[in-house]
């Protein structure tokens, strides 16, 4: 009975510790190495040296909030690199840091960072001065996938990005902490990338990208990384069970050269896309590689023209 009674009382703690804001670990020479225990009901604030918090997005549907007490707390400088970004308060506390004299870089995924939701996001950014490179992969394959703020003494990761859906409907982890060492090596890493894409202007990148002119499927492989038109007389506007169309210009899609991607979240944009089966269609946008396979992933209808 002794036994229950306890085991009946650590369940209790457990069920009790899930409700909280947080879970934290802290150096302070009281604590007991390794242990979690529940951090105070207002984590809304710049973390005190020697923490590192993670907050689950749907205790408090308040990351966003997260963010903005780290980048008002910020003297020196403020490096992003994030993959979605459309939260607006997010922006205007980057816009305001600009303000008061910190220094502001970011990097986006350039395919994410010219699609209409992000697109007025980026724009404000880079009209308030603050330089936003785009990831461009030599190979044309690849995104830029972090999701990550520094500053000069803390720093933010995890799976969260900086959407409405990830602060308050999808299940995501932010880390929040401000470990010397952790903190120095995620700057170095985004000062890597910023080098490395330097020149990628992210509202440039979207607004004129340049066009080695039209090509035939056939020629698409070997311009993997272009901007194109590629045309072609489309076989199949193919759905798959997670609502994702496929426009295939063979009667095999393993053995075809090249194909159109249309996301689940872009098709209702396009309408009724059976209509082009067997017409001569051309698709506009980047070049990559899938497994091997040239595609372009269509975002807009202005992608796609018949003739």
């Amino acid at each position: 009975m002794k036994q229950k009674l306890i085991r009946a009382g650590v369940a209790l703690v457990l069920v009790l510790a899930s409700g909280t804001i947080g879970y934290a670990m802290a150096s302070d020479k009281g604590s007991v190495a390794g242990t979690c225990v529940s951090v105070p009901a207002t984590t809304v604030a710049e973390p005190k040296a020697g923490t590192t918090r993670v907050l689950y997005s749907l205790d408090q549907k308040q990351n966003d909030k997260e963010l903005i007490a780290l980048i008002n707390a910020a003297k020196s400088h403020i490096y992003f690199a994030i993959y979605e970004f459309t939260l607006k308060d997010v922006a205007d506390a980057l816009v305001a840091a600009k303000g008061r004299g910190v220094e502001v870089r970011g990097l986006v995924d350039s395919g994410e960072s010219a699609k209409s939701y992000d697109k007025p996001i980026i724009a404000e950014l880079v009209a308030a001065g603050i330089p936003v490179e785009t990831e461009k992969h030599a190979s044309g394959s690849g995104i830029m996938h972090i999701k990550a703020l520094v500053t000069d003494s803390a720093y933010a990761l995890g799976s969260y990005n900086w959407t409405n859906s990830a602060t308050n409907v999808n299940d995501e982890l932010l880390e929040i902490g401000t470990d010397p060492t952790l903190r120095q090596t995620y700057e170095n890493i985004l000062k890597k990338l910023f080098t490395a894409y330097a020149g990628t202007n992210a509202a440039a990148s979207a607004a004129a990208p340049v066009s080695i002119g039209t090509i035939a499927t056939t020629d698409a492989p070997a311009h993997i990384g272009a901007t194109a038109s590629v045309r072609g007389t489309l076989v199949d506007a193919y759905t798959s069970k997670s609502g994702t169309v496929f426009l295939d210009f063979c009667k095999s899609y393993k053995g075809c050269p090249f194909s159109g991607v249309i996301f689940a979240d872009d098709v209702k944009k396009f309408g009724d896309l059976s209509k082009y089966a067997g017409k001569t269609v051309t698709l506009i946008g980047k070049i990559t590689s899938y497994q091997g396979q040239a595609e372009i992933v269509l975002t807009s209808p202005d992608q796609l023209r018949g003739d």
